[in-house]
C-alpha cells in the first residue's frame, strides 16, 4: 500500500510581514449604565409637588367651616356706617353645646368680635376676640347657655349680628 506524506509549504518572511496576525474575538462588552440623573431630577419635582399641594390644602380654611364673614371694601372707612363692613349672615342659628360658631374674616382689614353688654340679658356667655387679621383670621365660641346674642365688631362699631341660641 502507499503511504501519503503531506509536506507543509514553507511560509516566508514576506509572506507574514504585511498580515495580521489573528486574534480571537472580544467578548461584548456590557454596556455602560445610562445616568440616572435624569430620573432623579423627575422624582425630586414629583416629591415637590406632592408636599407643596399637601401643605397648601393644610392650610386652607374653606369657606364650609365658618358660619359667619366678616367682609369689608378693604376700607372700613372710619364715618360710619361704611355698609360694605358687615357680617354675613346677620343673623345665624346655633345650639346650646353643640358644634362652635366660627367667624372668619374675610375682608382686607383687621376686624373683632366681641358681645354687646348692653343688649345681651344677664347670664348669657360673653366672648371677645382679639383682632382678627384681615382676610383668613377666625374665632370660635361654643354657646352654653341659651338665648339671643348680639355682637359687634369693636374697631367698627355699626357692624353689628346676632345669634340665636336654642
Amino acid at each position: 500500500m502507499f503511504e501519503t506524506t503531506f509536506i507543509p509549504k514553507s511560509i516566508s518572511r514576506d509572506d507574514i510581514q504585511g498580515k495580521k496576525m489573528e486574534t480571537t474575538p472580544k467578548p461584548a462588552e456590557a454596556p455602560k449604565p445610562k445616568s440616572n440623573t435624569w430620573k432623579l431630577i423627575a422624582i425630586v419635582v414629583v416629591i415637590l409637588v406632592v408636599v407643596g399641594v399637601a401643605a397648601y390644602i393644610l392650610t386652607q380654611t374653606t369657606t364650609a367651616t365658618a358660619n359667619v364673614l366678616m367682609q369689608d371694601d378693604a376700607a372700613c372707612g372710619a364715618t360710619p356706617p361704611d355698609t360694605s363692613c358687615l357680617f354675613t349672615p346677620a343673623t345665624y342659628n346655633a345650639t346650646v353645646n353643640g358644634p362652635a360658631v366660627v367667624w372668619r374674616n374675610d375682608g382686607g382689614v383687621p376686624h373683632t368680635v366681641g358681645t354687646n353688654a348692653t343688649l345681651n340679658a344677664n347670664g348669657l356667655d360673653t366672648f371677645t376676640s382679639n383682632s382678627l387679621a384681615s382676610h383668613g383670621g377666625t374665632f370660635s365660641h361654643t354657646f352654653t347657655v341659651k338665648g339671643t346674642y348680639h355682637y359687634y365688631c369693636t374697631i367698627h362699631q355699626w357692624m353689628k349680628g346676632i345669634i340665636n341660641v336654642n
